[in-house]
């Protein structure tokens, strides 16, 4: 993909969807508002990646045979680039993305689910490569995708589901598989679930000079483990680790790295026109990850409830995050209105091959702005409107400051309605 956006470090799945899955998961928890929300225990932000646990459908599913829900949101994605980060390249982005899914519970045990999401992307980096004769038609990038998925109840109490996809751009192909299983115990009070993810991508190389240097593939790996607790009858949580690991091209191939040489002449490629040299950028092609998450809410009345969450991540390119996120959800006007209000704070080390200014060749060296040390605050919510049993809108919008100057702009829109 042609944006400075980590298809290196994220699944296959649209731009939007995935910084979505940061913004507006949560532990479901439908005894205290009737409906659920599924979960994720990824982030988006930094390098930090999406990986996805199991939802505990026991506890908040009741879907019966022949109900069928249409799901149609729109995102638009924005950040801009303050000069803060990579002071020799513009580092903004904007991402328009609609996004369809179809739900159908066929019976008592089988339901599918069909996932079509489309992103139309504008970034500095694209503009920059349409400069070249090489790229020239790449004034935007598509990004196309689509997937399925089953989901089936059997006798002795599992829940297991699968899914596949396939998703198409303009430098990038991926085909993915995955499964999951879950079971309740504890009298219904708990339950436990894995998941299990992987993904086969097939990259064209477009360096930053616009010049095809090949192709290459990137394998990714993960497997989640979750457990969904009534702690009391007003309190729920959800704790689990995803553990994820990638070979193959794990560079982005667009990214440049500088080797500044101080009293040379200047390089009009260059955003501030610095003295140095261009050279493609250069990062291990293995990558172990290990996430521990956890959420837990409380509700306070009818109607009103909050919840904590936080997640610590580590692996082995030196990066390690915390991140720590207070929510509160209420009702507004009951049966009409629901809202959601957050807050985030999330904090990152730089890779070990990540460095401000770069003077002499290095084995492996990006000046990759996500891979820096940062840290950043968001400020978000979410409403939804009921119009009727089966209609329901949503609006959500959220900022993100970031340290490196590189704020984020998130804003939703929802339908959802059920036949």
């Amino acid at each position: 993909m042609l944006l400075n956006f980590k298809r290196s470090s994220l699944p296959a799945l649209g731009v939007t969807t995935l910084i979505m899955l940061a913004l507006f998961s949560s532990v479901p928890a439908a005894p205290l508002f009737g409906q659920t929300e599924s979960g994720s225990a990824g982030a988006v932000e930094g390098v930090e990646g999406a990986e996805t646990t199991v939802a505990p459908e026991a506890q908040t599913s009741d879907s019966q045979p022949g109900d069928m829900k249409l799901t149609t949101r729109f995102s638009f994605y924005n950040h801009g680039d303050s000069g803060d980060g990579n002071p020799f390249l513009d580092e903004a982005l904007t991402v328009v993305e609609p996004v369809f899914i179809f739900d159908h519970t066929v019976t008592d045990t089988f339901a599918y689910s069909l996932d079509f999401h489309y992103d139309y992307v504008s970034s500095a980096s694209i503009d920059r490569l349409s400069k070249f004769p090489e790229q020239s038609g790449a004034s935007a990038d598509n990004y196309v995708g689509f997937d399925v998925g089953g989901r089936w109840k059997l006798s002795d109490g599992w829940k297991v589901g699968a899914h596949a996809g396939f998703s198409d751009e303009y430098d990038y192909d991926s085909v993915g598989f995955g499964a999951n299983a879950s079971r309740d115990i504890a009298g219904k009070d708990a339950t436990v679930g894995v998941s299990v993810n992987a993904y086969f991508d097939d990259i064209r190389v477009i360096q930053f000079n616009g010049n095809e240097a090949g192709s290459e593939t990137r394998t990714s790996f993960s497997t989640t483990a979750s457990w969904y607790q009534v702690i009391t009858p007003k309190v729920h949580g959800t704790f689990g680790a995803t553990v994820s690991l990638q070979d193959g091209f794990l560079s982005t191939a667009y990214n440049g790295v500088v080797i500044e040489t101080p009293g040379g002449p200047s390089n009009p490629t260059l955003d501030n026109n610095a003295s140095g040299t261009e050279f493609a950028e250069v990062l291990p092609d293995t990558r172990m990850r290990l996430a521990l998450f956890g959420r837990v809410r409380t509700s306070v009345s009818e109607g009103k409830a909050y919840e904590l969450g936080g997640r610590i991540y580590s692996d082995d390119w030196g990066v390690t995050s915390f991140s720590f996120e207070p929510r509160w959800y209420q009702t507004l006007i009951p049966g009409k209105l629901d809202s959601m209000a957050r807050y985030r704070f999330y904090t990152q080390t730089a890779a070990d091959d990540y460095e401000d200014h770069f003077f002499a060749a290095e084995k492996f060296m990006t000046q990759d702005s996500d891979l820096a040390d940062l840290s950043s605050h968001t400020l978000g919510g979410r409403l939804t409107y009921h119009l009727d049993n089966d209609d329901s809108l949503s609006f959500g919008l959220d900022y993100v400051l970031r340290s490196d100057g590189l704020d984020q702009v998130l804003a939703t829109f929802a339908w959802e309605h059920e036949f």
